[in-house]
């Protein structure tokens, strides 16, 4: 079909029309920017967004699975700890008292039930080195008695070493008439009697004590402020206060986890001490973890440790690098005090050469600072020890490492193998014979231990072979 002559002439004309509309704009434009105009200010369309909805549907119910763990399970290493602890709780002081004292329970083992306790508005008195509470103890009524709730303070559970709540109230604190304070001091203070400085079992079994402890007071609403006892940012103007005489030690750095301030002794408190908050914390003697000592349980799964662990590794910074595609990484734990492997060296260079695709690393934890340590063992997929101490170190292992624990003869304790059972890791245990001059039931304790060296290849062959299909790796068995 022909185009007419007036259209002919008329599309020229319109493609020369924006030609020119373009050189116009973008000379403006340019212009524009020169004198310093944004180009999109001119250029740029309006976009309308669509709105989004209020809210986004959920998942599906399916996904929110119930716990498979047993009751008893829950009660001890789920978040049911923490809501049974807040549940069960008690005020001490009369209506009339400037301060107020309240305690929280839990009874988890079959010999006693555990406390920890928050004071509000506390004094220190130098000159008892001691902090007042102004709290007159009311009576606990009738009903209070039938449910079983403890009496402050002569009920507060003492432990081990001289520590818990009731050693820290006898030796600490003071209730009574005192001088008036704020409605709200600006610091809390947690009084903590440690139980040593040199174990890391033991020390981590105190923090992760008080960790609990802090969650409980996050999660209960005081009901003369209508808020939380403690709020996620009260850590920035809190102070561990230590009433013993150890040294600071290789992990005083975790008592900062949840206080922010200097950690101070006692001793070191003066009459400038602003009033404040006190925290009386679980000890560490009542931690459920030390229920699984001696006995083996049927428990998979832990919130509550897996929530510290990542604390733990976010409070310093810790990075986890990538499993090794060729090699499965062996850390093996060199003791040099007591419970010594007895010809370590030739051992190491047995398993060394015998046991492909591993690299084996021998370290002494005790010479490292506590990251130093962390570093190491994210980078593990098995670790090996002789039973103590250094084994709590499988608290932050990835999941799917190994653990292999050479025991004592005739020694059957349990709790490493609990504890990685929970975290989702593997275990491997054997027994070694005993050399030594101890005698009795404490012999496990300092003796040296003697190995077979098959039966050591073996168990570690194990423990290495069982990771050979993991990850990124992808080796034969044999």
């Amino acid at each position: 079909m022909l185009i007419p002559g007036s259209r002919r002439l008329r599309v020229p004309a319109v493609v020369l029309a924006a030609v020119l509309t373009l050189v116009f704009l973008l000379y403006n434009s340019d212009h524009n920017v020169r004198r310093g105009h944004a180009l999109d200010r001119l250029v740029r369309p309006q976009t309308w967004l669509k709105p989004h909805p209020p809210s986004l549907p959920g998942l599906p119910p399916e996904y929110a699975i119930p716990s498979s763990e047993s009751p008893w399970c829950q009660d001890r290493y789920g978040t049911r700890y923490l809501n049974n602890t807040r549940d069960w709780s008690a005020s001490y002081c009369t209506r009339e008292s400037a301060s107020n004292f309240t305690c929280f329970w839990s009874s988890t083992a079959s010999d006693r039930v555990d406390v920890m306790c928050l004071g509000r508005r506390a004094v220190f008195d130098a000159s008892q080195q001691r902090f007042r509470l102004a709290c007159q103890l009311r009576e606990l009524s009738q009903q209070e008695k039938v449910d079983g709730v403890p009496a402050v303070p002569d009920q507060l559970t003492r432990h081990w070493y001289d520590t818990g709540p009731g050693i820290v109230m006898e030796r600490a604190v003071l209730l009574g008439k005192t001088v008036p304070v704020p409605r709200k001091p600006a610091t809390t203070t947690i009084l903590v009697k440690r139980e040593g400085n040199a174990n890391l079992w033991h020390s981590l079994m105190e923090i992760i004590s008080l960790s609990w402890t802090l969650d409980v007071l996050q999660m209960t609403v005081d009901d003369e402020t209508g808020e939380p006892f403690l709020s996620p940012r009260a850590g920035r103007n809190a102070q561990v206060v230590l009433l013993d005489q150890h040294d600071e030690g290789n992990f005083i750095a975790l008592w900062r986890l949840f206080a922010k301030m200097p950690i101070r002794h006692i001793h070191d408190l003066d009459d400038s001490e602003p009033p404040t908050d006190i925290v009386i914390p679980f000890a560490g003697g009542s931690n459920p973890l030390w229920q699984g000592d001696w006995v083996d349980l049927e428990c998979h799964d832990s919130a509550l440790v897996k929530t510290f662990v990542s604390r733990v590794l976010s409070h310093y910074n810790t990075s986890t690098p990538s499993r090794d595609a060729d090699q499965v990484t062996v850390t093996f734990i060199h003791r040099t005090n007591t419970r010594k492997l007895i010809d370590e060296a030739e051992h190491i260079g047995a398993l060394a050469s015998a046991i492909p695709h591993m690299k084996l690393n021998v370290v002494d934890f005790a010479a490292l600072p506590l990251t130093g340590q962390i570093d190491i063992i994210r980078g593990t997929d098995v670790l090996v020890g002789v039973h103590g101490a250094g084994l709590t170190h499988l608290m932050f292992l990835r999941p799917g490492s190994t653990v292999i624990e050479i025991l004592p003869e005739g020694f059957q304790h349990k709790g490493f193998r609990n504890l990685a059972q929970m975290l989702g890791l593997n275990f491997l245990r054997t027994h070694a014979k005993m050399r030594g001059n101890a005698s009795g039931s404490q012999q496990w304790q300092s003796d040296d231990v003697d190995i077979d060296g098959q039966k050591l290849m073996d168990v570690v062959g194990v423990g290495v072979r069982g990771l050979y299909s993991k990850d990124l790796r992808s080796h034969d068995v044999y």
